[in-house]
Parts: structure tokens; C-alpha cells; sequence
């Protein structure tokens, strides 16, 4: 039996009327005290409770206590909605019906994310509030950041008895256009205030052989997939996640950011095991299904170092967030997949479903199974 709860989470301004507007939570709650909880800004996840092996509750999603914290930290999407189009869009526009579509440009010349004004920053509409969960609505309007037709967008956010979390996204226009919509949460199984320590015990596996390869020294793909073997990328058996971030010591990159090919076909009617996440001294696990091609997964390279005297992000219950405190799983289409005529298709047309479903499955492994199964 799932409970569903609404309560005021504060006020922010609307991007689009310029008016203060009241945003809402809804959480979600079910018999085994797993609860998720969705505010309406940003169509976020602002929190998920779950218990240990010892039945002890921990959040396990970084985050704020307030509107102004996700206001002031957008650049890091905590939680949010992406799109119209997550990732990044090489010279901010691609040819689509033998036309060129223009979009906006909000990081050097490419276009990122949904633009200056993506879903992250959108106030979504309660469309309804379910048995089980919670249904948010936008409209995306024809023209907005470039993007051609009127955009409806659905977000279904439900959890069940069986500690599974589901996220399905479904969206239709009237004009052709580009849709590649995802979630960006940063986990910690271990609390989201145990940080880097808690972040590198973690045992990692991802189920996929190859990475999508870039242009030097661009984040843009150059539309090869690359093998993972013989890599810090092959996570195909269990590793410790601080075992391989440390790899990167001497890299470019300071931890994983990286696009796994999970498939080269998308089939919206498919949802496969994506990967599975274990912190072995909580017990916590979490499992990913999704009919998403792609997975972006990375380490929060890109929060304050706390070794170069940077300012943390103050988050939740007052809690710093450094670099490598969580980790983000974004089930995705290939980025830039409206430049890559090797990806799959991202298109729909009128009359035409977009459909996108993620399955987070939370569970419990004792802590002494963790170290007596040699596949844990």
C-alpha cells in the first residue's frame, strides 16, 4: 500500500510569467518505508528514504532543504528533469525535413541541456496525483530555445511494495521535433551526507562493453563506440567505485564522465538491466532497468575541492557537498544524436509517442552476504 502526501516545499519565480509561484512536494511513501519525494520545480527528486540492514533510514539523494538552494546550484541539476534535449548539441543545431533547426547556444557554441531556460527550471504542472505516485505536466511551447512544435510532456513518478521506483516520461507534438528527455540525481547509498568516504566504498557494476568516444579534447561525439575492455571504463564485474576513481588521478578528467552504450537499438517496448550499485557496510542496493540506449554515469567531478580551498555546496541538513561525494545515473538517448546518423533515432512526428521509462529497484543485502559472494 503506497501513500502519497502533498506539502508546500516554498516559492519561486516562474521562468516564463516572471510571477512567484507556490511549489509543491508530493511524497511517496510504501510499506516498507522506502519514500521518494518529487517537487514540482524542475519535476526534481528532491529526496529518497530508504533503510539499511539494520531497518535505519538514510537519504539517499543530495539535495536541498529550500527552493533557494536548487536556484542558486542549477548549474549542477540536482534531481531535475533534462530536455527537451539532454546533452549537448554540437554548433547548437542539426538538419531535420531537409531543414535547418537553430537552437539556442547556452554553453560556448553548443547548445546544452534544454537551453537557458530547460525542464530543469520549469514549474510543472500537477496533473494528477495517482494511488501510487504523482503525474507532472508541461507544455513546451513551439519556438521555445528553438525547438520546433508544441511539446506535452508527462512525467509519471510511482514506487510499489517491492522498493521499485519508476520514472516514465511520455511526450507528443504537433510538429516534428527532437525529444531526449532524462533524470539527473546524484546518489549516495551510504547517506548523503557520508561524501567521498561513503562514495568509494561503493561496488559498481555497469552491464555494457562499449563507451561513446568524443572529439579530442570536445565533449562533442565523434560517433564511434569504443571498447571498454582492458579500461577503467570495464565495470562489467563488481568494483569498488574509490579503487577506480583514483585511477584518474592523473587524468584530464577527475572521475567517471562517461556515455555507456547500452544498446545501438533503441526499442522504446524493452527494459533491460542496466547495472547494479552496492554500499556493503549499509547493505543498500540499487539496481537499474530502463528502455534508454544510453547511460550517463558520473562521479561529481565537477563540485568544489575541498584540497584548493574551494567553497562546498550546502546542501541538505546543512551538509557540505565536495567533489566524488555522489554519483549520477542519467538514462538517456545518445547525446548529439540529431548530428550522428549512426545513433539511434530521436524523432517523433505528430501522432507519434515519445516513451521513456527508468526503473530504480532499492533493496537490502546483509552485510556478510556482501563479503561471502564473490559476484557481490
Amino acid at each position: 500500500m503506497v501513500k502519497v502526501v502533498e506539502d508546500i516545499f516554498g516559492i519561486a519565480t516562474n521562468p516564463f510569467t516572471k510571477k512567484a509561484q507556490v511549489i509543491r512536494r508530493y511524497t511517496l511513501t510504501n510499506t516498507n518505508r522506502l519514500s521518494v519525494a518529487i517537487i514540482q520545480l524542475g519535476a526534481t527528486i528532491q529526496s529518497i528514504q530508504a533503510p539499511d540492514a539494520h531497518h535505519q533510514l538514510s537519504d539517499v539523494v543530495l539535495g536541498f532543504d529550500d527552493v533557494a538552494g536548487y536556484t542558486k546550484c542549477r548549474e549542477y541539476h540536482f534531481g531535475c528533469c533534462l530536455g527537451r534535449m539532454c546533452g549537448i548539441v554540437s554548433n547548437g543545431e542539426f538538419i531535420m525535413d531537409e531543414r535547418r533547426v537553430i537552437l539556442s547556444r547556452n554553453y560556448q557554441k553548443f547548445h546544452v541541456d534544454g537551453g537557458f531556460v530547460g525542464f530543469d527550471q520549469v514549474i510543472w504542472d500537477t496533473h494528477m496525483m495517482r494511488p501510487d505516485g504523482v503525474t507532472l505536466r508541461h507544455v513546451s511551447k513551439d519556438g521555445h530555445e528553438g525547438y520546433p512544435g508544441n511539446l506535452v510532456v508527462m512525467i509519471h513518478f510511482t514506487i510499489d511494495d517491492e522498493n521499485r521506483f519508476f520514472i516514465r516520461v511520455e511526450a507528443s507534438s504537433d510538429q516534428t521535433t527532437s525529444v531526449n528527455i532524462s533524470n539527473h540525481t546524484y546518489f549516495n547509498l551510504a547517506g548523503h551526507k557520508s561524501g567521498l568516504e561513503g562514495l568509494f566504498e561503493h561496488r559498481i557494476l555497469v552491464e555494457s562493453d562499449k563507451r561513446m568516444d568524443t572529439l579530442p579534447d570536445s565533449p562533442v561525439p565523434n560517433g564511434i563506440f569504443a571498447s571498454v575492455i582492458d579500461s577503467v571504463y570495464d565495470i562489467r564485474l563488481p568494483v569498488f567505485m574509490g579503487d577506480r576513481v583514483r585511477q584518474f588521478e592523473k587524468s584530464s578528467v577527475a572521475g567517471y564522465d562517461v556515455c555507456y552504450a547500452l544498446s545501438k537499438e533503441f526499442n522504446a517496448n524493452v527494459t533491460r538491466f542496466v547495472g547494479r550499485f552496492l554500499h556493503p557496510e549499509s547493505g543498500r542496493y540499487l539496481e537499474i532497468y530502463s528502455n534508454q540506449p544510453c547511460l550517463r554515469f558520473e562521479t561529481a567531478n565537477n563540485f568544489p575541492e575541498e584540497p584548493h580551498g574551494e567553497e562546498p555546496i550546502l546542501g541538505k541538513e546543512c551538509t557540505r557537498y565536495w567533489q566524488h561525494c555522489g554519483f549520477s545515473l542519467q538514462l538517456q538517448n545518445y547525446p548529439d544524436s540529431v548530428n550522428q546518423p549512426d545513433f539511434p533515432h530521436i524523432y517523433i512526428s505528430p501522432g507519434e509517442n515519445y516513451f521513456h521509462e527508468t526503473i530504480y529497484q532499492f533493496g537490502v543485502q546483509e552485510s556478510w552476504k556482501c563479503c561471502a559472494d564473490p559476484e557481490e
